[in-house]
């Protein structure tokens, strides 16, 4: 089960590359990524990335350009499979929900109609 921070990463990984297997990201742009709900240094990208690796989401290789630091991302199968894991899980949330009310309603019906035969 991945954390929130990992999600969120893993949300931006796959926008970042649409539709191809490999993208090229910078950590300062991981950072931004997370920054409106969590603060984030380059450590913790590192080890969120490591993280998500060790999952087997993504293949991870650190790359030096000019003296700065980039991450060459691919994503491997069970990371394209992320999204659609993402609404299966969101999908049972709302069946388990829907089913939880439907079956308040039927025990208050019948509460109803119990109370109308007996207590008269």
């Amino acid at each position: 089960m991945l954390s929130k921070k990992e999600k969120l990463i893993m949300q931006y990984i796959l926008n970042v590359s649409a539709s191809k297997d490999t993208c090229l990201l910078l950590p300062i742009d991981v950072q931004h990524a997370v920054e409106p709900k969590y603060t984030i240094n380059q450590i913790e990208v590192q080890a969120i990335l490591d993280g998500l690796v060790q999952e087997n989401y993504i293949s991870l290789v650190n790359s030096d350009k000019n003296g700065e630091l980039i991450y060459c991302v691919t994503i491997l199968p069970k990371g394209k499979a992320f999204i659609r894991e993402q609404k299966d899980i969101k999908k049972s949330w709302s069946t388990a929900i829907i089913r939880t009310v439907l079956l308040a309603i039927l025990s208050f019906v019948i509460g109803l109609i119990l109370r109308a035969i007996f207590i008269k």
